[in-house]
């Protein structure tokens, strides 16, 4: 990671990066640390200014919405943009130049690459999202957009809460394996610390490992193993980035991180 940014070898043809706390999600902050991404050749062809870098993420409530970003999206006010982008949480494009993705503070952010048609999504899932299968969705809609094929794709797994950090309620790991997830490859069970232990009956508790839920999807989606990358960081221990588990408090809010890609 440098300058606050770690960036991800998907392909030659795609500028693909996580953001830290000290760019955050501020689209000039992101414009300019991902123009220093690239690099000139002896002629100068290569380089990008960043006034020619547009901008676009969506509004994101946890949803299966996946929206197209096409060129008409920027011949549309800022408010006409606004209202279109508002609830989706994947977006994709095979337009150059155009910085998109998502904002996550915990949650799984995962780009997606297909090289053969230069197109990619960025994806943000959560676990409503995830146990919505949204990654799934996701490759379908590039499939039907782009004749997309998954098993040429390549895909990064960034960011986000570990499952050693995740505990969650019953009702979450239920609302998983309602949803058909093999629950031995994804969830475990943590005791409680002596000072939580207050109630003898229910000493432990789930914890679900968000990032191979999705590294699971992105398999059935048709990827191969080896062309999935998963990123070790945990956002709840790792300080260099927002945690909502860890920050937010009440109407104390934290910021976001945000996980995109600009093709060449």
């Amino acid at each position: 990671m440098t300058d606050g940014l770690l960036t991800y070898h998907l392909h030659e043809d795609i500028v693909a990066f996580t953001t830290d706390r000290t760019i955050g999600r501020d689209p000039d902050k992101v414009r300019h640390a991902v123009c220093q991404q690239f690099q000139p050749t002896a002629d100068g062809a290569g380089t990008c200014p960043e006034d020619e870098l547009r901008f676009a993420r969506p509004h994101q409530t946890h949803t299966d919405r996946i929206m197209l970003i096409a060129e008409e999206y920027f011949s549309l006010t800022p408010q006409s943009q606004q209202l279109l982008m508002e609830g989706i949480d994947a977006v994709m494009t095979n337009l150059p130049r155009v910085i998109l993705g998502v904002s996550t503070a915990d949650c799984i952010p995962i780009l997606v690459y297909d090289p053969q048609h230069h197109a990619a999504a960025a994806i943000h899932a959560g676990w409503r999202g995830t146990v919505q299968r949204i990654v799934q969705k996701t490759l379908a809609q590039m499939a039907c957009c782009y004749h997309t094929a998954p098993a040429l794709c390549r895909a990064q797994i960034g960011p986000g809460i570990s499952m050693d950090s995740f505990e969650v309620g019953d009702e979450v790991y239920e609302a998983f394996a309602q949803a058909g997830f093999d629950m031995t490859a994804i969830a475990t069970r943590y005791p409680l610390s002596t000072a939580e232990a207050t109630t003898p009956q229910r000493p432990w508790k789930w914890h679900i490992d968000l990032k191979e839920a999705n590294r699971h999807q992105l398999l059935a989606a048709g990827l191969p193993a080896d062309s999935i990358a998963v990123s070790p960081i945990d956002t709840f221990t790792d300080t260099r980035f927002f945690s909502a588990r860890r920050e937010q408090k009440g109407d104390i809010k934290c910021g976001r991180i945000f996980s995109g890609f600009v093709m060449r």
